[in-house]
């Protein structure tokens, strides 16, 4: 016997387990339930394998066309073979309720996917979305329409190969029925289903279009809480290209995609099989790419799919990315405040709030506030520079450069006098890859200027300035006590004299001038130590980033997709190594950084290179697995089934 209904009007019809249908399929668990059917986990005595029962519920099954329907595409399905789609093996009726029997896909839906990792790497992404066109190509060929592509009708076996599912069942979403069915339909309909025209072709490559598109970025291109909102933006609103919300994407990923998203059906894919070859020709290009040396590393570090230690960090590892950043944004908060007499608690509690801000996840608001407050804390040395550093913030906003590049950039002045730089140098491009060697660039003049600004011969291990002799630093402690009364008399003012007099004495232009000629000065006179330096930095950085890439081509090109963790961890391991040894070399051996004034001894800088050679490796592999996806501003329902997706 099966579930009775309890007497209620939500009551719902349910198979019970062990019943055997049609003399052949024995029950075994339900395993999915949507708003027109009910899946069940079945065991074929016949051919003595699992399989996947689609039961469609009382409510559909007593509609004639939608039964119709059900039944003609599943006997359509059973004569279409291919990998990408579900096979359908028997259609039949179990009390006066149409069935049919199809393939079980032991795996995840690609929206439960995404919704564990977030956005996919471009190679992933591509891979995928060519083999789901592959297999819309060949239905459409049968003269079968899907009429509800989405990702969580898309399932992924155990090898992770994408097969479509739920083909013919899809009905038009009603506006009157706020249920998380027409949610999930209206997150995913094309503009004329929305309009009450019936399905076609154009209608699965926009759905195909929209799954590409949730790949790359994370979420669908349409997101809100009203159901009649997604069907408006559907038919009247552009969707914002891929690549502004996610920079590192080729511009070509834009075109194939917008152009599976034209309103006008007219102007989409003909067929799924012409989207399949413009993404193939991307594929190319980025794999072209990758030979050649002229792409970032990027997803060095196997995704949360290839192995256990990657899908335990990339799932658990956020906490330990934003610690890591945190304190990066925190330390060069807490070294200015020390340095300007600012008393130690005072100090740790500003530290503590740049880095609490950055901890639950809001690292671009940590690093502007903590440059809010660098920028008060310079002007209270040299009041010139910090209207600079001020700008250049302004600068970096405007540009949106990534919030963790800006705090190991700003991190780095700080690190080099605990003999930390290399750990900074070869972990930003074994963390960040090209961009990474960018960032190192930009720390590696941070560290020298204010090293010069310092008077300082040398700021630790592999920063020398080639200054010939110590000099009075710029940020004097007096300087900072009298910045520091300056502005406490705004408050406070002194007897016979205005609040803003001992501040502008502060701000007397000749004075500025004078402090910024004479940095200026002292950059001038430093030799090509200095420059030597920052070449020296950012040498190491692109040996780590092209000796890893380099090994990520090869494994790439001797596994294919099987990508191992283990050897994504050598790869970053010797690409560290390399750049390690290579940065240690060029100071000992090139002549003005191996003379400079006060360098360290030879045994100081290797063990320097050694530490930050083990830091880096921790996270180039630690901190690169816990990369997190695109953010979401909102998130989507879970609608999948646990082990198969249903409409």
């Amino acid at each position: 016997m099966f579930g009775a209904a309890q007497s209620t009007k939500t009551a719902r019809w349910e198979l019970a387990v062990d019943r055997v249908i049609a003399e052949r399929y024995k029950v075994i668990e339900p395993i999915g339930s949507g708003g027109s059917s009910q899946v069940y986990l079945a065991h074929d005595l016949t051919l003595g394998r699992q399989i996947a029962i689609k039961v469609l519920d009382e409510r559909a099954a007593a509609q004639d066309d939608l039964r119709r329907l059900f039944t003609r595409e599943a006997r359509a399905l059973a004569q279409v073979s291919h990998p990408n789609v579900v096979a359908v093996y028997d259609v039949g009726e179990v009390d006066r309720r149409p069935f049919i029997a199809m393939e079980h896909v032991n795996g995840v839906s690609l929206k439960q996917r995404i919704e564990r990792i977030g956005a996919f790497t471009l190679s992933d992404t591509l891979r995928l979305a060519t083999e789901i066109a592959q297999g819309l190509e060949f239905a459409h060929s049968q003269g079968i329409v899907h009429a509800d592509l989405k990702p969580s009708n898309i399932l992924l076996d155990r090898v992770d190969r994408p097969k479509i599912c739920d083909f013919g069942i899809a009905r038009i979403p009603q506006e009157d029925a706020e249920t998380p069915q027409l949610f999930a339909t209206a997150l995913y309909v094309s503009p004329e289903r929305a309009l009450g025209k019936r399905a076609t072709v154009a209608s699965d490559i926009y759905g195909l279009g929209l799954i590409v598109y949730e790949m790359l970025v994370g979420k669908p291109p349409f997101t809100s809480a009203s159901a009649a909102v997604l069907l408006r933006d559907h038919v009247v609103r552009q969707p914002v290209p891929p690549s502004h919300l996610r920079p590192s994407l080729p511009k070509e990923i834009d075109s194939i995609v917008l152009k599976a998203l034209a309103k006008d059906p007219a102007l989409r894919w003909r067929r799924a099989s012409e989207m399949a070859a413009a993404l193939r020709e991307v594929q190319e290009l980025g794999a072209t790419s990758r030979r050649l040396g002229t792409e970032p590393v990027e997803g060095l570090v196997p995704t949360a799919i290839r192995g256990p230690v990657v899908r335990l960090l990339s799932t658990h590892g956020q906490p330990i990315r934003h610690a890591f950043f945190a304190a990066m944004a925190a330390v060069p908060v807490l070294a200015l405040s020390l340095l300007a007499g600012v008393h130690p608690v005072p100090s740790l509690v500003l530290a503590a709030v740049v880095g609490g801000i950055a901890l639950v996840g809001r690292l671009g608001l940590a690093l502007a506030t903590g440059w809010i407050m660098e920028t008060a804390l310079v002007f209270l040395f040299v009041p010139g520079l910090a209207l600079l550093f001020a700008v250049m913030g302004v600068v970096i906003w405007l540009r949106g450069v990534k919030a963790e590049q800006t705090a190991l950039a700003l991190a780095m002045p700080v690190a080099a006098p605990f003999g930390l730089a290399p750990a900074l140098v070869l972990g930003s491009a074994a963390v960040h890859g090209l961009s990474g060697v960018a960032t190192v660039a930009w720390g590696a003049v941070l560290t020298l200027v204010f090293a010069i600004a310092s008077g300082r011969q040398s700021l630790g291990p592999f920063a020398p300035t080639g200054l010939a002799l110590e000099q009075e630093s710029l940020f004097g402690a007096v300087d900072a006590v009298e910045s520091k009364s300056a502005l406490l008399r705004l408050i406070v003012p002194s007897p016979g004299d205005g609040p803003f007099h001992a501040l502008m004495a502060q701000l007397d232009p000749a004075k500025l001038v004078g402090e910024m000629g004479g940095l200026i000065s002292r950059i001038g006179a430093t030799n090509f130590t200095a420059l030597a330096a920052i070449l020296g930095w950012i040498v190491a950085a692109l040996v780590v980033w092209m000796v890893t890439g380099l090994l990520r081509s090869l494994f790439g090109a001797l596994l294919g997709r099987r990508a191992w963790f283990s050897l994504c961890a050598f790869a970053t391991a010797l690409g560290v190594a390399t750049g390690g040894m290579v940065l240690h070399r060029l100071f000992v051996t090139i002549a003005p950084l191996a003379r400079a004034p006060g360098r360290v001894a030879d045994d100081i800088l290797f063990l320097s290179a050694v530490t930050g050679g083990l830091l880096a490796l921790i996270a180039g592999v630690v901190i690169r697995a816990a990369e997190p996806p695109v953010p979401q501003e909102e998130t989507s329902p879970a609608l999948a089934g646990r082990r198969i997706a249903v409409p």
